[in-house]
């Protein structure tokens, strides 16, 4: 999905401003990030949302990681669904 297509849905607009914003950084900045390196970021958007009282739903969550899946390998996507299979079961 294009970044045009995903900030004009009803499910990117329902959401808080700081999650919008979050998200549309992440569009912005999706360079090629490595399985190694999301953990980390993951972790910090997170602690952001947190000092705001925020917190992503499972959905929105997985929404953000396949964003910064798109530039990746399949070997690398593979194994970032192996590692968020650790925290989601």
């Amino acid at each position: 999905m294009n970044e045009q297509d995903l900030f004009s849905t009803p499910e990117f607009n329902r959401l808080h401003p700081v999650k919008q914003q979050i998200i549309r950084e992440v569009v912005k900045n999706n360079q090629h990030t490595s399985p190694e390196a999301m953990l980390p970021k993951i972790l910090s958007i997170n602690k952001e949302l947190t000092k705001r009282n925020l917190n992503f739903t499972k959905e929105e969550s997985n929404l953000l990681i396949n964003i910064m899946k798109e530039n990746m390998t399949p070997a690398e996507r593979q194994k970032v669904d192996m590692l968020m299979g650790f925290f989601y079961h």
